[in-house]
């Protein structure tokens, strides 16, 4: 029988402003309650952990809860986000990866970029915020993946990583830095193209999709913590489904047997709607309640 895997992400988690942990209570819960196999983390575990380093040293605390192994990617929240193509204006005013803040992830988490095999397929872990950062680290990250694709033989592989490889489509040319830059996808376009991809999970978006492109199906992970204009007022391009909830995944083990996705979206989930934080000031609001000030009253860790 094919292994139980949750896929979860951007929990958005902290001790010193624990805006979401209801929410990660009510996925514990249910974690304890029927056992998984393997909880696949699509980052953003912390909330800040670029200006709040123990965001993630908490994140870690609350992974070591589930009552299963368990296997992340870094998200933009935990090691920084991609730096700009150049020439390009950054409009949200993130913190760029850099080698402290990827040292700080390996030291608290572990490795960003990794291999599992489960179920006769190879799952293969990459940090995306790398692509573009110039870091030791993003040539790495290259020669591993050809290795971990090489290495899978007649494996389907599937990849996972914090950013959606494409907003629209998988050609587009214009820059979001919501998904994977444009020439960032060399890193694993040619691998897309020949088909030796059948699935790729992502988070970030805040949002679940699930639609195939060529040959591989790409799968976008909801947020545990929280959505952006779930009514689609104000943001109508983005088509998914706009919902707080995790994934049930059982990977298909033979020829004809099909991968089963289930949505997990508890009724005793809180949904909590982001959109006038980020409409009224981009990132403004979200630093200024996550970032360096603390709530009076609590002590900065």
């Amino acid at each position: 029988m094919a292994s139980t895997i949750i896929l979860v992400s951007d929990p958005h988690l902290s001790r010193a402003r624990p805006f979401f942990q209801f929410n990660w209570e009510i996925f514990l819960q249910a974690m304890q309650a029927n056992p998984p196999d393997w909880v696949l983390m699509g980052g953003d575990a912390a909330l800040n952990a670029a200006s709040h380093p123990d965001d993630l040293v908490y994140a870690r605390e609350q992974l070591d809860r589930l009552p299963c192994p368990w296997t992340m990617v870094p998200g933009n929240h935990d090691v920084g986000n991609n730096p700009l193509p150049p020439g390009t204006i950054d409009k949200r005013g993130e913190t760029a990866i850099s080698q402290v803040l990827l040292d700080r992830y390996r030291s608290i988490i572990g490795p960003d970029f990794w291999t599992r095999d489960i179920d006769g397929w190879r799952v293969i872990g990459l940090n995306s915020l790398l692509c573009g950062s110039g870091l030791p680290a993003e040539m790495e990250q290259t020669t591993f993946l050809e290795a971990a694709i090489s290495g899978a033989r007649a494996r389907p592989v599937t990849l996972c990583f914090h950013k959606p490889v494409f907003r629209d489509t998988i050609d587009e040319t214009d820059i979001f830095q919501s998904v994977w830059y444009p020439t960032a996808r060399d890193l694993i376009r040619p691998y897309l193209d020949r088909g030796r991809v059948r699935l790729v999970l992502s988070g970030h978006a805040h949002e679940g999709r699930d639609e195939t492109v060529g040959l591989t199906r790409h799968v976008w992970m909801p947020s545990v913590a929280y959505v952006t204009d779930m009514l689609g007022e104000w943001r109508p391009h983005l088509r998914g489904r706009r919902r707080v909830g995790w994934l049930r995944l059982r990977l298909g083990q033979g020829p004809g047997e099909e991968t089963e996705l289930v949505r997990e979206e508890p009724e005793e989930l809180l949904t909590t709607d982001l959109s006038n934080w980020v409409r009224s000031g981009s990132l403004r609001l979200y630093d200024a309640f996550t970032g360096h000030r603390p709530f009076p009253g609590l002590s900065t860790v």
